[in-house]
């Protein structure tokens, strides 16, 4: 088999997410790619977990809908091959190793070689009492055993790795968002929990002080959003990350970012809603929400990786546009993303900021009066502090070229040209990321979307033939002539998102005319899988 579809389900408490993890590391270590993904309520008490681990030995970026080895902990969901996990458990000394023992037996089944999950048990219970990881190591031991004595007939054959794992790593969505501002040059984050974008809070504040980072954790967030202006209006490159709800409290502030244009990045980790919604669940319905929040209108770029390599780049790159544009960039991640562990390219060791000359071409007499100055690009010079003679004014009022505050018709409608200027400014440039299509050249049938869509759109591919996949990684502004360039044979079209009012049709159609009549909608909270759009696609 090309691949297998392990999962693990318990209820909160029992470790579910760490025992997924450790298979998932000790299939890693045998050279296996591997895609994780976990499923959790919306429940201060917990209830049902799962996480769910396919393993292949060719690239894979999603779950499948096929399960192949199910370890029930709770006992309700299927009980095929009886497996004595307690019973195991209390021969290593200590019932709280049964999620081990299942691990151990799912070794076996699968063809790992538990020598590596007994080093990844190793560095999991690292800094606990030895008697803690030798149990362990013996649990593992006996569920191996159990199996291979009971169930040697029901041994999962996959094939072996095509090739060595070279400069690969396991990687989530939030860790790589987290990593790539760093790497842009991000000096300060700042965040009120809300999940799905919790973890990188928690990730950033971990390991704030090797990274050379400042890290709040604000009282809510409206706060959040006004500290990371405050920064990046004194020239430090800041990131704030929420949810739906976060970012409406946030519009206000991403209002007062676009006018007095400081440059701000903002990750909104989409969750399905409205109000509370589903918070532990995945969606993608703040698409359109992104493009035109906050009051009137002004510039912003809206970014949507697709995968953890993706996510570090982007992350990367928006904290050099927003500083280059002096606008806010807001990057849309959501829940399968961010908390997906993917198999991925490591990122190079390199810095990828970018510091722009903010004040070049100007006198020390002239830099006082330069923050709003009209120019062809809609960019203006931009003293900031420790500049000689760069004093510039701020407030959320609309302003004249010195920063003053006016009601003056034409000085409203020559600040409001300036701003919009940078639109076709950045749409004009080779800042903007044109979308990308994966399969053959031309094809019958041709797949958009965007976003976490695509590791299942991908997978979907190899049995898909005369069919190729659109994939928009930058959505705002609409990057019209790049995506027009690549559906010049006329391909049956047909989107996948998932919300349900197929948003990404919507703003096709709003830059091109386009109108698609196929749109493949989900939104009930889960992951796509490759097996629904390979019947949605024969089904066209």
């Amino acid at each position: 088999m090309a691949f297998l579809n392990w999962k693990i389900a318990g209820a909160a408490g029992e470790g579910i997410k760490v025992s997924g993890l450790m298979l998932q590391k000790t299939a890693f270590r045998a050279g296996f790619y591997s895609y994780g993904s976990t499923e959790y309520p919306s429940l201060i008490r917990g209830g049902h977990n799962t996480f769910e681990v396919v393993i292949s030995n060719e690239p894979v970026a999603s779950g499948r809908i096929k399960v192949d080895l199910l370890v029930d902990l709770k006992a309700s969901t299927i009980a095929s091959l009886p497996f004595p996990l307690a019973d195991l458990a209390k021969q290593s000394g200590n019932l709280l190793t049964k999620n081990t023992v299942a691990l151990g037996g799912s070794c076996f089944l699968l063809g790992l070689d538990l020598s590596l999950l007994k080093a990844v048990i190793k560095e999991a219970f690292a800094g606990k009492d030895q008697t803690i990881i030798d149990q362990n190591y013996q649990a593992a031991q006996l569920g191996f055993d159990f199996a291979a004595k009971n169930y040697s007939d029901k041994k999962l054959k996959l094939d072996a790795p095509k090739q060595p794992l070279n400069n690969k790593i396991m990687l989530n969505g939030n860790e790589a968002l987290a990593l790539g501002a760093v790497a842009g040059g991000m000096k300060f984050y700042c965040a009120y929990p809300m999940t799905p974008s919790t973890p990188i809070l928690h990730y950033l504040a971990a390991k704030a002080e090797k990274l050379g980072i400042v890290v709040n954790h604000a009282e809510d967030e409206i706060g959040v959003i006004n500290m990371a202006i405050g920064a990046g209006a004194g020239g430090v490159r800041s990131m704030v990350a929420t949810s739906g709800g976060g970012f409406s409290l946030m519009t206000e502030g991403l209002g007062l970012a676009g006018g007095t244009e400081t440059p701000v990045v903002i990750i909104l980790g989409m969750r399905p809603g409205p109000a509370s919604g589903m918070p532990t669940w995945s969606g993608q319905g703040d698409l359109l929400f992104a493009i035109n929040a906050a009051q009137d209108e002004f510039p912003r770029i809206v970014l949507a990786p697709g995968d953890p390599q993706e996510a570090f780049a982007l992350a990367a790159k928006a904290q050099n546009l927003a500083e280059k544009y002096q606008l806010p960039v807001i990057i849309l991640s959501d829940k399968n993303l961010g908390e997906g562990y993917y198999t991925t390219n490591r990122p190079a060791d390199k810095h990828h900021n970018q510091r722009y000359s903010l004040a070049s071409g100007l006198t020390e007499s002239d830099q006082p009066f330069a923050r709003y100055q009209v120019t062809e690009s809609g960019i203006s010079p931009r003293p900031l502090p420790g500049t000689p003679g760069g004093i510039h004014l701020i407030n959320s009022y609309e302003h004249d070229e010195l920063g003053y505050a006016t009601e003056v018709a034409a000085e409203r409608t020559k600040q409001m040209n300036k701003r919009l200027t940078k639109l076709k400014t950045i749409l004009a440039s080779p800042d903007l990321i044109g979308p990308k299509r994966y399969g053959p050249t031309t094809a019958k049938t041709t797949i958009i979307s965007w976003g976490s869509n695509k590791g299942a759109i991908i997978d979907a591919l190899e049995q898909l033939p005369d069919t190729n996949f659109i994939h928009f990684s930058w959505l705002w502004p609409f990057p019209q002539n790049q995506f027009l360039s690549l559906i010049a044979g006329k391909p049956r079209l047909m989107t996948v998102e998932a919300n349900a009012t197929g948003q990404i049709s919507k703003l096709i159609a709003q830059e091109t005319g386009m109108i698609i009549k196929d749109n493949l909608l989900k939104y009930d909270g889960r992951q796509f899988y490759s097996e629904e759009i390979i019947e949605a696609v024969k089904k066209l």
